[in-house]
């Protein structure tokens, strides 16, 4: 707190000199020589009754700030004439008696080195291995073969370096996480590299906050899934308290966000959520008054949140139905926290007092007593639903029973629209693409075969005709052939064979396993079923097993990318209301910290 309140102090004689235009590293404050000069005793007088400091605390804060103008003259010189830049360097998570502190120091180095050199000095400075440290600035990962210039690092430039773990008795886990990182996105690139393939096992959807399936173009759906993918990942690793980890997580789903259009970010919250994350890392790792690109963040956030929701949730009300302020008021409270804390480093003090008793009062909104919590749980309900119902229903126990009853319902509702609209893209993998390149439409085919036609036929005309219903029937007319296309077998899956069925066939003569294979084969149309036994003079050849990507795992390569797709998907959350489940511990700790140490300062 000592350095906060001498920084302070700096910020306050140092707006003083610039509103008077003194500039201390000329005369008469400084000598030719670079040596101190004399300060009117006039100025130091009328400093220490503006500011409530004794003279002599006057002339030493003067002298820090006079040092401070020389040495930055000396080193854009020295960056001018040598082409030598000197950057900022904080080394998080550094063991000291006091616990994990930060580290500050200045460092030089030619800006056509590539990040590899500067992670070298770093640890020698720090005498970490090279191989747990990682670079940040301006919100990039600093790459190791690209030159500090190629990266925006310019002379004076802020670096925060991250090590990725601190505590001996975790020494092992620092190479697998200096790795983790990049078998995550390896893993995530392979995920969207899947989108749109005809393997049976991945059937990736995006949705809005509604649940609702966005429709978007391949490759923008590539990029966001992959955005998205790491920032749940990111996400995961955060709830571990492995917040280097997640912080550079965070970073590369950054990346990937940035080649998505503007307007699809414009549409969904995410990253903002993610701007959010990223902060709070910052702030996790002590540096949130260090990084410009935190302030950046929460700017871009607050926009998004009040284009989303509006300024008093009016758009959520107008969506949910009067319910729901509670996931904006959640963001609300994280954002206005973070600003306070940013404000107050920045000696805003009083805009940081604004904040944070903005966010104080959000946070007491999103309180819920324990005891309620227990009590709605005696209903069958889980802690994290009981928690957001009582939320949502300020307190209310019994509207808060009703409310999970609600979304429970809504949720299976819309599980069941998914999993059939799922079940119908399966359907369309399995029949392939049209000769455009679309997918079959299954409505169409369904529609064909309600006519008479075979599946095998109606899917070809269908690819022929690229899913137009009109021309298919008439390739139909004009291609009699095509009806000695065998219908796929795959389209025996998932029908429901009843003995009332059965004893139909059966009773006219056909034997069991035959009236079966025919009625899986005709999905259960009974009447098909005994046309198909009566032309083929009662055999139905059984239905052949398909080998494929989806049912055949013997290759070894197929088998190490479902062990790395299995390992991306097994800490990602499917609920997608878990960022809400917040238990407030830590917002609490940290607004309680900011607000004594608000409290102990004279905001006049």
């Amino acid at each position: 707190m000592d350095d906060y309140f001498t920084e302070r102090q700096l910020k306050l004689i140092r707006d003083k000199l610039n509103a008077e235009k003194i500039k201390l590293w000329l005369a008469p404050y400084t000598s030719e020589s670079g040596e101190k000069g004399d300060v009117p005793k006039e100025l130091i007088d009328r400093y220490a009754k503006d500011l409530g400091l004794a003279d002599t605390e006057v002339v030493e804060l003067l002298e820090s700030l006079r040092q401070r103008a020389l040495q930055k003259l000396a080193e854009r010189d020295k960056f001018q004439k040598e082409g030598i830049a000197t950057l900022k360097m904080i080394v998080t998570g550094c063991q000291t008696e006091e616990g994990l502190r930060k580290q500050a120091y200045t460092t030089e180095i030619q800006l056509s080195s590539d990040g590899s050199e500067l992670r070298k000095k770093v640890a020698q400075k720090s005498s970490v291995p090279i191989d747990q440290i990682k670079l940040i600035t301006c919100g990039r990962v600093i790459k190791d073969n690209a030159s500090l210039q190629e990266q925006n690092v310019k002379n004076g430039s802020k670096v925060m370096a991250v090590r990725l773990s601190v505590a001996e008795a975790e020494a092992h886990r620092q190479q697998k996480q200096a790795s983790n990182v990049a078998r995550t996105r390896e893993a995530a690139e392979l995920l969207t590299s899947k989108i749109d393939s005809e393997e049976d096992d991945f059937d990736i959807q995006i949705a809005d906050q509604s649940g609702k399936p966005l429709q978007l173009p391949l490759e923008e759906k590539k990029a966001l899934t992959l955005a998205m993918t790491l920032h749940e990942k990111g996400r995961a690793s955060l709830k571990n308290k492995e917040v280097s980890q997640a912080l550079l997580l965070f970073l590369e789903a950054d990346t990937e966000f940035s080649k998505c259009k503007a307007e699809l970010l414009n549409a969904v919250d995410n990253y903002a959520v993610l701007c959010l994350d990223i902060v709070w890392c910052y702030l996790c790792l002590k540096n949130v008054d260090q990084l410009p690109d935190a302030e950046w963040r929460l700017e871009q956030s607050e926009k998004c949140f009040l284009r989303s929701y509006g300024a008093n949730n009016e758009r959520l009300t107008a969506v949910k139905g009067g319910t729901g302020s509670e996931q904006a008021q959640a963001l609300f409270m994280r954002l206005h926290l973070l600003q306070g804390v940013m404000a107050f480093h920045q000696h805003r003090v009083k805009v940081a007092a604004e904040l944070l008793n903005q966010a104080e009062k959000e946070l007491k909104s999103l309180q819920v007593d324990e005891n309620l919590i227990t009590e709605v749980m005696t209903f069958g309900f889980k802690e994290k639903e009981s928690r957001l119902a009582l939320r949502a229903c300020k307190g209310d126990v019994q509207q808060a029973v009703d409310h999970i009853i609600n979304r429970r319902k809504e949720k299976k509702d819309m599980n069941m629209k998914l999993n059939q609209e799922r079940k119908e893209r399966m359907r369309a993998k399995k029949f392939g693409k049209t000769a455009s390149g679309e997918w079959l439409n299954m409505q169409n085919m369904d529609m064909l075969v309600g006519m008479g036609f075979g599946t095998g036929a109606a899917a070809e005309a269908l690819k022929q005709g690229n899913n137009d219903v009109n021309m298919a029937l008439e390739i139909l007319q004009t291609h009699p052939e095509l009806f000695e296309i065998t219908d796929p077998e795959d389209e025996w899956e998932d029908v429901d064979v009843t003995d009332d069925m059965l004893a139909q066939l059966t009773a006219l003569g056909f034997e069991l396993e035959m009236g079966r294979r025919s009625l899986l084969k005709h999905k259960g149309d009974v009447e098909k079923a005994v046309d198909d036994l009566i032309r083929s003079g009662g055999f139905i050849a059984p239905k052949a097993s398909k080998p494929g990507p989806s049912r055949n795992r013997e290759n070894p390569q197929e088998k190490k990318e479902m062990e790395a797709l299995d390992n991306l998907m097994s800490d990602i959350s499917r609920d997608e209301e878990d960022y809400l489940d917040l238990t407030l511990k830590e917002e609490s700790e940290i607004l309680c910290e900011y607000k004594t140490m608000l409290a102990s300062l004279d905001v006049s």
